[in-house]
Order: structure tokens, then sequence, then C-alpha cells
């Protein structure tokens, strides 16, 4: 098939969403489709939001392609007579961050308005789409509470040759790896640190959404006296030195809030054969880690985290254990590129 990818971008920020749209395009290749991808400009800054949206729609790609893929909000605006919608999430300050210090519109009149708005849109142009999928379990439930409307979940696997990961033994660290952003609680991590009783250490690895908040966390270790049990790898770290820092820890923490997904990072733990922790509050991470299976799940509290890297600690034998149950996760859950791209492309195609 001829396929087109359109996805959202923001210029100097790469994340989960861009990599799914290239891995995508990857995968599709290698089986043989013929597939051109676009990444589009997207502004963050709400008042340039509709603006933007109508750039979107006005995009020539209607009759240039068997079907267009549109993947990262709101791709899915742009007009063509085969689109399928692999929706990632919303814009998610308007709507599951409302309730949030992450809101970033006032709670009046206007962003009441403002975010009606964006839910018609989306209401119309995901209605248009031949297949609609989700990402996730909590993104089909959002779905169904903000627009009523039914996705597909298909779970997004990781790109590239996943040959590379490997697992060398089951070390005295928990590794974090991740960009650094106060949503994905890497300050809880290094909180928790102050409460272990056992020798474990703490490697977080990550660029900073924000250079401040890289200084921040670097000056709370240096103030709490952590340094030498906290590890702070603060900027792009080489592939090869995060597998192999997977490759050598004893378990990952992956503890975002309220996360549209399970996360690149659990799925490197589960090829690198480890377990994973998260937390109650995590969102789709805990569509892949069960408690006591795949990892544990513990409340968001510094003291209850601090626990459970001490747990994994004083029982190597368990992290083992949870780390292989990871491993096999991804089979129980389908998650493989065949099945993905057949899903993707045979709806409605």
């Amino acid at each position: 098939m001829k396929v087109l990818i359109a996805s959202t971008t923001v210029p100097h920020v790469s994340g989960g969403g861009s990599l799914i749209a290239r891995w995508t395009a990857e995968a599709m290749r290698q089986e043989g489709h013929d597939v051109e991808e676009f990444y589009l400009p997207f502004p963050t800054e709400p008042r340039q939001v509709l603006s933007a949206i109508v750039g979107l729609r006005a995009m020539p790609f209607a009759g240039s392609a068997d079907r267009l893929l549109a993947i990262r909000w709101p791709a899915h605006v742009i007009r063509h007579e085969n689109k399928a919608t692999w929706f990632i999430h919303h814009f998610r300050q308007l709507f599951d961050l409302w309730d949030t210090p992450f809101r970033g519109v006032p709670d009046n009149a206007e962003g009441m308005a403002f975010r009606e708005a964006l839910r018609r849109i989306d209401n119309m142009a995901l209605s248009e789409s031949r297949a609609l999928f989700s990402n996730s379990l909590i993104v089909r439930d959002r779905l169904r509470h903000y627009n009523e409307l039914e996705a597909q979940p298909l779970f997004p696997p990781l790109g590239g040759d996943t040959s590379r990961f490997r697992t060398d033994d089951y070390g005295d660290f928990i590794f974090y790896p991740s960009r650094l952003t106060p949503i994905k609680r890497q300050m809880l991590a290094i909180r928790a640190m102050r409460y272990t009783t056992t020798p474990v250490r703490l490697v977080i690895a990550g660029r900073p959404d924000v250079a401040s908040f890289g200084t921040d966390v670097a000056d709370y270790v240096r103030r709490q006296g952590l340094e030498d049990r906290v590890d702070l790898r603060l900027g792009w770290m080489p592939e090869e030195e995060k597998v192999d820092l997977l490759a050598r820890c004893l378990a990952i923490a992956y503890l975002p809030r309220d996360e549209d997904s399970y996360g690149y990072p659990s799925l490197e733990a589960s090829h690198s054969g480890k377990a994973i922790v998260t937390l109650t509050d995590s969102g789709g991470a805990l569509e892949f880690v069960r408690d006591g299976v795949e990892g544990l799940v513990t409340e968001p509290t510094a003291e209850a985290l601090a626990q459970a890297f001490d747990q994994l600690y004083l029982d190597r034998s368990a992290a083992e254990r949870m780390g292989r149950n990871s491993f096999d996760r991804r089979a129980e859950l389908g998650i493989d590129w065949p099945t993905t791209i057949a899903r993707l492309l045979g709806d409605g195609a």
C-alpha cells in the first residue's frame, strides 16, 4: 500500500509521540509498503492552537495515498478519504489534566469555551476516521468519556533492532530512564532514597525539559547529601550506555502521573528482562505491570516507594522472576509489529 503517516511535532523536542510515528513507518517499510512521513510543527501555547488546527485542516493530502495514518494530536484533523487515527492522547491540559496544576488555561468561561471547541473539533475529525485506535486502555476510556467515541486499543511496540537489549545481571541500582520533567516524578524517586534502609542506589538519566528543573533536582540531591547514592545523568544519553544500564540494573522505575500509555521505559525494561516499579496513579503503566508479577506497584509516596526499592534489593530472586514475567508480558498482550501493522492497515483499507 501507499501510506502517508502524518504526525505533529514540537521543534527540538523528542518524545514518545515522535518515536511511535517514526517506528511505525520503519516497520511498514520492512513489510514492503511505500511510506512517506510528514512531521508538522505544532504549538504548545494554547492561544495558538486553533489557528494551527485551521492550517492542518487545509493540508492537501486528499487523494495522495491508499491510507493516511494520523498519529499524535491533532494530526487527525487532516482530511483524507481513507484516514485512520492512532490516538495517543488529547490536548491533555484541557482534558485529563484539567483538575491538576498542569492545566495551563484559566478555569473560567473562556477556558471552558476553548475546551468545548477542541472537543467538537476532535469529535468531527475522529468521526471521519475509517479506523480509530488508541495506544492504551486508558486513552480508549478517555475517548469514551470526553468524546463518546469507541477506539480499538492497540499497544505500540518498541522500534528498531530490539536484539540490542540484553540481561547481564541484577545489580544494586534502580534505573529511571526518561525525559526529566515534573509529571514524570523523578523527584519522588529521589525523595524515596531518604527512606531506604538498604544500600540500594538510584540512577536517573534523561534530558530536562527545562534546564532550571535539572538544576533544582541536582541541588536537592546535594542538599540532602545523596550524591553517593543518587547518580544523575542529566542530558542526552547514548543508546549504548542506556542499554548497558538496563542490562545491569536491579529494576527500573517508571513513575509518571496518570500517563496515557505504559511508556517506552516499560518496554525497554521488558526487552531487558527487568522488573518495573510504578505507582497506583501512574495510568497506562498499570496495563503492563501487575503488582508482584511484572514488578511492584506502590502508593505515590516516598516512603512506599522506598520500601519497594528495598524489597527488590533484599530479594534478587524475586526481582529476576518479575523480570522474566516482564519479558513475557509483551507476547501476552500482542505487542509486536506484524500484529500492529496488520491492524493499522487492515480495517477499512
